[in-house]
């Protein structure tokens, strides 16, 4: 065919744009939404994490994660974990209850925490009720401490006087009296021993 008005000639034979087969179409629309649900789960993982750092603050360390690379060569973070000191504090209750509370906090952060979190937030709650028996078990032992040593200095200051040896010591002051009593009263009055004198004892 010749040319005219200087365009160039069009074949008839050129071919048609080539549409994606139905194969290729599944395969584009499977990838897309595996992409999508990686995108979710690291957005989901990240969060998770960040949330058990902030509330566990010193107690915590920096998030960790796992990875699986995705169809369009990202890599997604899809689990992760923070380290939690969870020791108690040798020689004092208060702290380690104080700590415990922190650590079950942290581990419950998450709006949706995992069956690991659940772990340690019980394991916190039990070291919790550890210190508080701990905690009372040493307020107890002081108590006692103390009536005994308020007790021993009473008795310190009374000369160790049981009740009936200062009854004895009052008879006896009585029977000394006795004679003396009886010539200023010509012996017409007694003293039983035993009854209410008033003398300090």
């Amino acid at each position: 065919m010749v040319p005219q008005d200087g365009q160039a000639p069009v074949s008839q034979d050129s071919p048609a744009p080539q549409q994606p087969s139905g194969t290729d179409t599944v395969k584009i629309s499977d990838e897309a939404r595996q992409i999508q649900e990686l995108v979710k789960r690291d957005r989901e993982v990240r969060t998770h994490e960040a949330a058990h750092a902030a509330v566990g603050g010193a107690l915590a360390g920096s998030p960790s994660f796992t990875y699986e690379s995705g169809p369009d060569g990202g890599r997604y973070a899809v689990g992760g974990e923070v380290g939690i000191d969870t020791s108690a504090v040798s020689g004092d209750p208060e702290a380690t209850i104080e700590k415990a509370q922190q650590i079950r906090r942290a581990a419950l952060a998450p709006a949706q925490p995992s069956p690991t979190d659940l772990s340690v937030a019980a394991q916190a709650s039990s070291m919790e009720a550890s210190a508080r028996v701990e905690l009372q078990n040493d307020q107890v032992q002081v108590t006692p401490e103390g009536e005994d040593k308020a007790s021993v200095s009473t008795e310190g200051k009374q000369g160790n006087r049981t009740p009936e040896k200062g009854r004895a010591e009052v008879e006896t002051r009585v029977r000394n009296l006795l004679p003396a009593f009886e010539r200023n009263t010509g012996g017409g009055e007694t003293l039983v021993p035993g009854s209410q004198l008033s003398i300090a004892v």
